[in-house]
């Protein structure tokens, strides 16, 4: 069936953009009469260069051009919403606009967002009015991001918990631990986990926010009590594992619908001197601690031997769309970090940028589905 069978109207989300991404968006405006290959080269390949003037950085500017360019290949009525004030009223959607207020027509209508997680009750509601009237609420993992957000550790760990010694190894999970028990608690991480630790609040970024600390140096460590004293709060809860020595660091890019497929795998190889991560307070990818990204061709061994193993993972979890992390170390053990439900693609030139669009398309497919 062609889309514009079933999808009377489009409306993409622009919702989750600050209000500086979303100026440059409407700048890029121009975009929308691109095709896919098109839209990608405004987007910076990993090695090239970088133009400030025709490309973006933030890749939640160039997946709506790319949804659009999907939805528009069967002529469907689109439109970008920002910043609506909206509500319901009974079986009904208004939005107020300047000083009036518009019954919307949610009949076929199909709202896509990609980082929403359609926690607040309104989306609730919403929902059950779309599907009333023949509509949809679309995006990636409408299940998992629901009150867990993009890169919710916690809830993948509890997935893969059953498994804990095959790939997640030793950690450290603290709850109602007070200030007045840090001294003995601290000691007990060491004793437990080594010297060397690595302290991960929960929706935190593997590569913005991981604390790593040497507690040979003491254990009254100011970033490490400043992560304990959020380790109560929602989506703040913490983490601690040893610093393993890491020999090899993958991004797998996925979608698990009818079955999993792994579209592109990235390698992070950290080039700071592994010595400087426990100098600073928290880690930064291109801030304060640079990496090379290795293009892993599909056609290779490395990527046959870590797509075993991320297929394993993602069988285990309930996510339909993200990027798998996970580290090998010199032992051999497999150590989880994080699934990031909508990662930032990383694309290289060719064969890669090309996969990465097919990935893209598979989203695209399941949401209207």
């Amino acid at each position: 069936m062609q889309l514009n069978k079933k999808i009377k109207i489009a409306i993409i989300s622009l919702d989750t953009m600050p209000q500086k991404t979303y100026d440059r968006f409407a700048q890029m405006g121009h975009l929308q009469n691109k095709s896919y290959m098109e839209i990608w080269k405004h987007y910076p390949m990993v090695g090239k260069g970088f133009n400030p003037n025709t490309m973006v950085k933030e890749t939640s500017i160039i997946e709506p051009y790319l949804l659009l360019q999907y939805l528009k290949k069967d002529s469907i009525n689109c439109r970008f919403w920002y910043n609506n004030s909206l509500f319901i009223y009974n079986d009904d959607v208004f939005r107020i606009v300047g000083k009036d207020i518009v019954k919307v027509d949610i009949e076929g209508m199909y709202y896509f967002s990609f980082r929403e997680s359609f926690a607040h009750p309104f989306f609730q509601k919403f929902e059950k009015l779309l599907d009333k009237n023949g509509g949809k609420l679309c995006k990636p993992n409408k299940a998992t991001m629901i009150n867990t957000g993009c890169m919710n550790k916690m809830y993948a760990m509890n997935e893969l918990y059953n498994h804990r010694e095959k790939y997640i190894q030793d950690l450290i999970i603290p709850h109602n631990i007070k200030t007045t028990d840090y001294p003995v608690f601290m000691q007990f991480v060491k004793d437990n986990l080594g010297s060397k630790v690595v302290f991960k609040n929960d929706c935190i970024q593997e590569g913005k926010g991981v604390i790593f600390k040497n507690l040979d140096e003491g254990l009254d460590i100011p970033e490490l009590k400043k992560s304990m004293d959020m380790h109560k709060h929602k989506q703040k809860e913490l983490l601690i594992a040893p610093a393993y020595n890491i020999v090899n660091e993958y991004r797998c890019y996925f979608t698990k619908y009818d079955k999993i497929e792994i579209f592109a795998i990235k390698q992070r190889v950290n080039t700071t001197k592994e010595d400087d991560y426990y100098s600073k307070s928290n880690i930064h990818i291109n801030v304060n601690m640079k990496v090379k990204w290795l293009e892993i061709k599909n056609n290779t061994e490395v990527f046959k031997s870590a797509s075993q193993t991320a297929h394993e993972m993602i069988e285990l979890m309930s996510y339909d769309t993200g990027c798998l992390e996970f580290a090998i170390t010199d032992q051999g053990k497999i150590v989880f970090f994080e699934v990031n439900q909508m990662a930032g693609p990383l694309p290289f030139e060719g064969e890669d940028c090309i996969n990465m669009n097919r990935y893209y398309v598979s989203m695209f497919d399941e949401m209207v589905k």
